[in-house]
């Protein structure tokens, strides 16, 4: 019983040092950073480790890196699944020979534009020309007004309408988002090819590149955007065309050993300036449809400052 008692009073004696115990300032300095640790002895055989640590708080770059990292994830898979649906649809109406199928032949020049990579195209072939194995996918364009007049144009390929519509509508209703009538905001949008490119190039020498290839309709170089499509730090500049010379231009930029890659977007013919409050809900809802595995993208009309 004296045993025991005095266990218990040595692990008193212990527990009241540790609870009075404060570590020098170097040690409170360092623990902010780093895991710290201290070890205890008592009558030289029981020992006590305690880890004294805090999060690492990683910053503001991290979290924005970290974004912008998602958000390229999403924006490839959002490429791939939609060309694999296009790709389904083409093979289905038309059969699986591009020189015969020039729909097919034109969704192959697409997802070469869009550097999606062969093998997914060669997988959904196989996939569409099994009676059992492919869907039938439908174009879908929705429209809707955002927060401070902006407006949304919100791209789907489903083989669903009805699930579709019902996913878009629902999370326009949750973001506090408005639907609009077919018509009413893609009337200010025009359909447009765009490059990203990673090395510089002059107005001149884009003009005669797309002369060489072809290209009758406008090309205009304009800034990456980083914040709005999420162009990465590595784009130098970025190219606009007609949606139909997308492919052209861009095999004519990369004979020049010009690196881009493309997409087909709308751009908007007027902007609308709107506030910072309003900005954040609106980039909220995007993301919102954007996660929707029906939707291809959303296009939009802010003025970014």
């Amino acid at each position: 019983m004296r045993e025991i008692n005095r266990g218990m009073s040595s692990f008193v004696v212990v527990v009241a040092a540790l609870a009075a115990f404060t570590p020098p300032a170097t040690l409170q300095s360092t623990c902010l950073s780093y895991p710290c640790r201290e070890t205890f002895t008592v009558h030289g055989q029981d020992s006590f480790r305690f880890v004294r640590s805090s999060p690492i708080v990683m910053g503001r770059k991290f979290e924005n890196n970290k974004l912008k990292m998602a958000k390229t994830a999403l924006a490839y898979a959002k490429k791939a699944s939609y060309i694999g649906k296009k790709v389904c649809m083409a093979v289905k109406a038309g059969g699986d020979d591009p020189d015969t199928n020039r729909a097919l032949a034109s969704v192959m020049k697409e997802a070469n534009a869009l550097d999606v990579p062969k093998d997914v195209v060669e997988r959904n072939i196989k996939k569409a020309m099994d009676p059992a194995g492919a869907a039938d996918f439908k174009e879908l364009t929705y429209e809707a007004y955002g927060f401070g007049g902006v407006g949304l144009i919100i791209n789907a390929l489903s083989d669903n309408n009805n699930r579709a519509t019902a996913d878009v509508n629902m999370i326009v209703s949750k973001t506090g988002c408005k639907s609009a009538s077919s018509g009413s905001v893609a009337f200010n949008f025009q359909r447009k090819g765009r490059l990203t490119l990673n090395k510089a190039i002059d107005e001149e020498e884009l003009l005669d590149l797309a002369i060489e290839a072809g290209c009758d309709g406008d090309v205009e170089l304009a800034e990456a955007d980083n914040e709005g499509r999420g162009d990465s730090d590595e784009v130098a500049c970025v190219v606009l065309t007609e949606a139909a010379e997308l492919g052209a231009l861009q095999a004519a930029l990369q004979e020049q050993d010009i690196p881009c890659s493309g997409s087909l977007v709308q751009v908007p013919l007027t902007l609308v300036e709107c506030s910072d409050e309003d900005a954040e809900a609106n980039f909220k809802a995007i993301d919102r449809l954007e996660e929707l595995d029906d939707v291809t993208n959303v296009e939009h009309n802010m003025q970014l400052a």
